[in-house]
């Protein structure tokens, strides 16, 4: 076959490179250099193509792995706190991205691999598929093709597998095509269809390659361990696909393309919602080798969900990142082995989680991402004894229980942040010994309490920024050391161990704490009096001398046992005591809870509105004098639905009739003021209170406000001017206690419905009532 002049000069440009070229440009790995003294296993180089060892490196993970069984996940803080950074409009999940465990090739494609016979590079140049036939060919006249063990054909324009070319290079391991364009498999081109016989190839990278399916017997002739199929099209594929890929460890269907082009049925909404990868139900069962899965960001179809059953007994790090899993049910952990699993992003998943949800993981989960997915209760952490790593970021956990927390010794990393949790009175980290690292950013915690700080003290490294905290004096010690104790660790600080609390003997030490989020602006206090936010670190007024800094541990469980334990006999005493007298109130309380009831609802509300009772809030005082002249006949409570009858009804018949001044909030409030002034002010200044009662009148905290205020008023002014008007039946599981008293202890007025007779009747006992409490 005759070769053009361009193809020509780019064989030899390409002869040149790897001739010339010295090794050293080529011996740094993207995720580190080995040194020229470290010895090479050529085994190694064949993988990774950097002078090391596939762990060394973590895999290329970002979230490495225990370099040994046993020991600690290695999750940089940096990491751990940032939150869900997305890739290419994609959520961030635990395995990452497929780069991360492909080092010997770029993001663009391009070896990473030392220079030599056994490397050929054909990335970004644009060659179509007659291109680059053509190009391997006169390469094979100038080097053995056999020596070629690399190869990358990523980022061309070929639109078929290269599988006649492939075959002239029979000794690759490595081989990516990603950024190509395979679409279509088709009868025409049939040598095109299935991989050739390359017996020692390991690694294929098909990325971004357009894929709607492959043919059935594509992987016939090769013995694949890493496989790497993400950011396709792929929308089934054929159930004995994997059959030949006994010995595969790793398997990467990622980020699949919902957006499938030429299917009808996308065009309807609603399919939109629901539509996604088909897998056959026994999908998995061929690979029984397998420990990767990554299924992020691949929405599988309703049924699709069952093919996860037939997961093998090998995996052990699996991503179902954002699949649209509906429920956790026992199929999806038969395997009973996965170390790592996220289920981040699978927001209908938390409604169908209960004790039981992970018992099948209970002897071999360590890793588990559970992140944005709308978890609201912990009860299902209890069998997770393994448990090591947890990320519940992006949640809605609003409190946290110590019984969540007792089974999970084994537990280093926790992150709670963006979450709603609130401060905790009571240590729920006592049992996690092992714990180091929390993250508890951008929740709603308002004080550090004396457990709190308790549970910190065991921690090595926590982030607690975003959290709008109280100035306090725990607060200030707690932050007091931190631009004066910087660490190894950039942007986090040791704070100083202070005597915090100060209870009996026991003291406190945080001397070993980082705060591995630190900035100024967002560990500031608020201030709630002034609605201002302080630098806790310039507040005098808690400031201790150093003379008081302590350096002491926390107490031993056998020094804070010894004095309750002296003291059993009176504990048993006052205990029978205190259980006598709860049972004698209660018997009490059970014949008289409507009086003691609503006794107490008396006192909380007199309470709260005396709290009101000065001259800021008063406009005109003198409507609590007997004497004083009333700027108003009536007041009157009601609530925007029965607007229309009041403006339509009452006010005509008072003001219009009558001569009955009304007051009105729409119409008599005062420009400038806050309601609650115009409220108390107005009541103050009218002769008589008339409540406008419905079922929307109780629906209304206005309303229920201003029902309570008028009950206050009445028993401060020792008056007895009260009008109820019912516009409707209150049911009486409706009816609250307040009201319940008012109806039995004053008369009320029902408004007539449905008789014009009854309702002139209606209109002449309010006229009389009300210009009764006028004169």
């Amino acid at each position: 076959m005759e070769v053009s002049e361009t193809y020509r000069n780019l064989t030899v440009l390409l002869v040149l490179l790897l001739v010339l070229l010295p090794e050293s440009v080529f011996r740094k790995c993207r995720y580190g250099a080995v040194r020229a003294d470290t010895p090479v296993d050529p085994s190694d180089c064949d993988l990774l193509g950097c002078g090391g060892s596939y762990h060394c490196f973590g895999n290329g993970w970002a979230n490495y792995l225990p370099r040994s069984s046993g020991e600690r996940y290695n999750i940089p803080l940096s990491a751990f706190h940032v939150g869900s950074s997305t890739q290419q409009g994609q959520p961030e999940c635990l395995l990452g991205q497929a780069n991360n465990f492909l080092p010997w090739v770029t993001e663009e494609g391009r070896l990473t691999v030392r220079p030599g016979n056994h490397a050929l590079d054909l990335s970004n140049l644009r060659l179509n598929d007659r291109g680059v036939q053509s190009l391997v060919q006169n390469v094979g006249m100038l080097v053995p093709l056999e020596d070629v063990q690399h190869v990358s054909m990523a980022r061309n324009e070929l639109t078929l597998v290269p599988s006649p070319t492939l075959k002239k290079l029979p000794n690759v391991r490595l081989l990516s095509l990603s950024g190509n364009f395979f679409a279509d498999f088709n009868d025409q081109f049939s040598a095109h269809n299935k991989l050739p016989p390359l017996t020692k190839l390991r690694v294929l990278d098909m990325r971004n390659c357009s894929l709607r399916t492959l043919p059935e017997e594509f992987f016939r002739y090769v013995n694949l361990h890493y496989l790497f199929l993400s950011h396709n099209h792929i929308t089934a594929l054929p159930e004995q696909i994997f059959y030949p890929l006994r010995s595969l460890v790793h398997l990467d269907l990622s980020n699949m393309d919902r957006g499938r082009v030429g299917e009808e049925r996308i065009e309807n909404p609603f399919m939109k919602l629901i539509a996604g990868v088909d897998l056959p139900q026994d999908l998995f069962y061929p690979l029984v080798n397998l420990m990767f899965l990554d299924l992020s960001n691949t929405r599988l179809e309703y049924q699709a969900f069952i093919a996860l059953r037939s997961v093998q007994s090998k995996v052990k790090y699996v991503s179902y990142c954002n699949i649209g899993l509906p429920a956790i049910v026992d199929y999806l952990f038969l395997s009973k082995t996965f170390e790592m699993l996220d289920i981040s992003y699978n927001v209908g998943v938390a409604q169908s989680l209960h004790s039981a949800s992970f018992t099948l993981l209970a002897s071999s989960l360590e890793v588990l991402y559970f992140k944005d997915s709308m978890v609201q209760q912990l009860s299902w952490l209890t069998p997770l004894q393994k448990l090591r790593v947890l990320n519940l970021r992006g949640n809605i956990l609003r409190m946290l229980h110590r019984e969540n927390f007792g089974s999970l010794t084994n537990l280093e990393q926790i992150d709670l942040s963006y979450n709603y949790i609130s401060a905790w009175n009571q240590q729920i980290l006592t049992q996690t010994t092992a714990l180091e690292s929390v993250n508890l950013r951008n929740n709603s915690i308002v004080i550090l309490t004396t457990d709190m700080m308790y549970d910190f003290s065991r921690l090595s490294a926590m982030g607690l920024g975003g959290n709008t905290i109280q100035c306090s004096c725990n607060y200030v010690k707690f932050l007091r050391n931190i631009l004066h104790n910087r660490t190894e660790v950039p942007g986090a600080y040791t704070i100083s161990a202070e005597p915090l609390i100060k209870k009996a003997a026991m003291k406190l030490s945080l001397q070993h704490v980082q705060l591995f989020d630190y900035e100024e602006s967002e560990y500031l206090c608020m201030n709630f009096t002034s609605n201002e936010k302080l630098n806790p670190l310039e507040l005098q007024e808690c400031m201790i001398p150093d003379d008081e800094l302590i350096n002491s541990d926390m107490p031993t469980e056998e020094e804070s046992e010894e004095e309750p334990a002296k003291n059993h006999t009176l504990v048993y005493v006052f205990v029978s005591i205190a259980i006598s007298f709860l049972i004698v109130s209660a018997l009490g309380l059970f014949y008289y809870w409507f009086h003691v009831k609503y006794f107490f609802k008396i006192i909380k509300n007199s309470a709260v509105l005396s709290f009101f009772n000065d001259d800021k809030l008063y406009l005109d005082k003198s409507g609590l004098l007997k004497e004083a002249d009333f700027h108003y006949d009536v007041f009157v409570s009601y609530s925007n639905a029965d607007r229309t009858w009041v403006l339509d009804q009452l006010l005509p018949n008072m003001e219009g009739v009558s001569q009955i001044n009304l007051c009105l909030h729409e119409r008599d409030f005062e420009v400038g003021y806050g309601i609650l002034e115009n409220i108390i002010s107005c009541m103050d200044r009218s002769r008589c209170l008339m409540l406008i009662v419905s079922e929307s009148f109780l629906l209304s905290h206005w309303c229920q406000f201003e029902m309570h205020l008028a009950q206050h008023r009445l028993l401060e002014t020792r008056r007895d001017e009260l009008i109820l008007v019912l516009l409707e039946d209150i049911p009486r599981r409706k009816c609250p206690k307040t009201l319940s008293y008012l109806l039995k202890t004053k008369t009320y007025i029902k408004w007539p419905t449905k008789s014009v007779d009854e309702q002139v009747l209606f209109w002449k006992r309010l006229h009389k009532a009300l210009l009764a409490a006028k004169r």
